[in-house]
């Protein structure tokens, strides 16, 4: 054996034992380590390959065999890109993952959409309250292109939030074609908007809101909540003053920023008092990261509409 072969049997080695040493676990210790990813997570620390592969198993789904293709409905077309190399390919960037997470799948699992949190630590200047995070997604069931969105983080209150505007929306990469260039095109792209958007808070900050204005916002807020409702029938289900109310310090006044983080924070992650008819119920979090991005998106265009018009052009 030479010297070139004995390096490849040791590589494949290894990595049979790091598979095997891994499925010889006990459940016990599986869990154990799926909660100390989850720490890692909620201290928005660094994730290695390992943790999201761990916790978010679709990233590297391998390529569908042609009787999968068949069963799926996936289309010759659609070339198989690994989530994993978009994520070290955004990491030569300059990004770190810090969460990821998948839906819940039956006929696709394996397949299904996911999602990876990224931050700069470029962007994270000390003294400020918020700073930018790209979000991932992809699927590998051929439906989805790979997408990124840009956020933004409250550390005051752990809330995140995704930005939506009519003239810059998601970035798009195709997984035809995919090679290094392409992401880091929109990536820098997305970073070039990112100061715009930072302005943007400021100025939301800056924008005072009458008691009207408040009401409407948290009107349309809820309904955003409960899709199916109209102007008319919205207060009967929540109490807009309850949605208004603060739940922390740095929450209370007439800001339109203020007034946004905490009916934002009330639509997606509950907590609120609901009825329908007689029956009061209790909300609950937004838990499908899908719908959370979606909610999140939806009130930050709507949060926008009370800018002035010269504002927001600057910002996008």
């Amino acid at each position: 054996m030479g010297i070139e072969e004995a390096f490849v049997y040791l590589r494949y080695k290894l990595k049979f034992n790091k598979l095997k040493s891994m499925f010889n676990k006990t459940p016990e210790q599986q869990q154990a380590i799926r909660n100390t990813i989850k720490l890692k997570m909620e201290g928005r620390e660094t994730l290695t390959m390992s943790d999201i592969k761990t916790i978010c198993p679709a990233v590297s789904t391998p390529s569908p065999s042609p009787e999968l293709r068949k069963e799926l409905g996936i289309t010759d077309r659609y070339v198989h890109v690994p989530t994993t190399q978009v994520i070290e390919d955004i990491q030569k960037l300059g990004w770190n993952p810090i969460q990821a997470c998948q839906v819940n799948a039956r006929k696709r699992k394996g397949y299904q959409r996911h999602m990876i949190k990224f931050v700069n630590p470029d962007f994270m200047v000390e003294g400020r309250d918020e700073y930018p995070e790209l979000l991932l997604s992809n699927s590998h069931d051929g439906t989805t292109s790979f997408t990124l969105d840009v956020g933004i983080f409250r550390l005051v209150c752990s809330n995140g939030m995704v930005i939506k505007t009519q003239d810059f929306g998601s970035m798009k990469v195709r997984h035809y074609g995919y090679d290094f260039e392409a992401i880091k095109s929109a990536v820098t792209e997305l970073m070039q908007s990112i100061p715009g958007y930072l302005k943007q808070v400021e100025e939301m900050k800056q924008q005072k809101l009458e008691k009207d204005q408040m009401l409407d916002f948290a009107r349309k807020a809820a309904m955003l909540r409960f899709a199916k409702t109209n102007e008319e029938s919205i207060e009967k289900i929540v109490d807009l003053t309850d949605f208004l109310e603060s739940t922390r310090k740095e929450d209370e006044g007439d800001g339109l920023w203020e007034v946004f983080n905490r009916v934002q924070e009330k639509v997606v992650n509950g907590k609120f008092n609901y009825a329908f008819g007689k029956k009061e119920r209790k909300a609950r979090p937004v838990k499908g990261f899908k719908q959370q991005v979606k909610l999140n998106q939806d009130l930050w265009e709507l949060a926008s509409n009370y800018m002035p018009n010269e504002t927001l052009e600057v910002a996008v």
